[in-house]
Order: structure tokens, then C-alpha cells, then sequence
């Protein structure tokens, strides 16, 4: 009954990593594109200053 709980256990917390690692990753990937597109609208205003 022990090793039933234990793979139970094991189980819940692969299936919990499935859900939340992919969930960071595009977190993460969701803050990188808005800090890089800020970065790419500075650029932008700083071309068309020049023109």
C-alpha cells in the first residue's frame, strides 16, 4: 500500500511539472518579447528623430 501512495505521489508531481514548466517557459518568453519590443520602440523613435 506504501508503493501504491508512492508512485500516486510521483505521478501528481510529473503531472503537476508537465503543467507548470511550460507555463514558466511562457512566462518567461511573454516578458522577454515586451522588454525587447520597448527596446525596439526606443530605436525606432530615435530613426525617426534623425530623419
Amino acid at each position: 500500500m506504501k508503493a501504491l501512495k508512492t508512485v500516486a505521489v510521483a505521478l501528481g508531481i510529473t503531472l503537476g511539472a508537465m503543467i507548470v514548466i511550460p507555463l514558466i517557459v511562457l512566462a518567461g518568453l511573454f516578458v522577454w518579447l515586451k522588454l525587447t519590443e520597448e527596446s525596439d520602440e526606443e530605436a525606432l523613435d530615435l530613426d525617426q528623430e534623425g530623419a
